[in-house]
């Protein structure tokens, strides 16, 4: 129903934000690592979202990339994953770390992720090592939109591409400041960027 919302961050609460849009405050939940980076927007943010509608219950989940968005789509198409346990793995465990788990089959790295016991663990890795593999090629550049020119739009996708692999914000735009003038496109920034990071 919803693509995203896009507002002001009206609130913070432990595992949710409210976006103001248009005098109307969207209640989100989200996991850690979207809530850091929401935070650190000064102006108006933009959230991918999902609704999840039950017989008691309507819901907006919602994360700062869409790369995070698809990773919690992926997580609750398993069998016994509810939205909520989703959000626990995806804020116990950074993205780009719980991707390898998942291709690697790590069961014991799995289960520090908030309510994944040892079966569920060997349930998502069975399920999703492919489909992650194939989705979510987090590696690759397939995730990264092809533009030809850069322009300031850029540098922040760039940047958020960054935060969804498990950096810092602040780490990530240092990195896109650093090679971003010597990069043709935003494909290139984001490899270089890491390139960088990993120095």
């Amino acid at each position: 129903m919803y693509e995203y919302i896009k507002g002001t961050l009206a609130f913070i609460g432990e595992e949710y934000v409210v976006i103001d849009n248009r005098d109307i405050g969207y209640k989100i939940y989200t996991s850690g690592s979207s809530i850091a980076y929401l935070k650190a927007e000064l102006e108006k943010v933009i959230v991918y979202t999902q609704l999840i509608v039950r017989d008691d219950d309507m819901s907006i989940f919602g994360f700062a990339t869409k790369q995070e968005l698809k990773m919690f789509q992926l997580l609750t198409t398993v069998t016994g994953i509810g939205p909520k346990v989703a959000l626990g793995i995806l804020s116990s465990i950074p993205m780009s770390e719980l991707i390898g788990i998942i291709v690697s089959e790590d069961i014991q790295g799995l289960t520090k992720a908030q309510g994944v016991g040892k079966k569920t663990a060997q349930r998502i890795i069975l399920e999703l090592k492919e489909k992650v593999d194939h989705k979510l090629a987090i590696f690759e550049p397939t995730l990264i939109p092809k533009v030809e020119t850069v322009v300031n739009d850029n540098k922040e996708e760039a940047v958020s591409a960054l935060v969804a692999l498990g950096y810092t914000k602040a780490e990530a735009k240092r990195a896109v400041d650093y090679v971003k003038d010597s990069c043709k496109n935003i494909e290139e920034i984001i490899k270089k960027g890491l390139k960088f990071l990993s120095k």
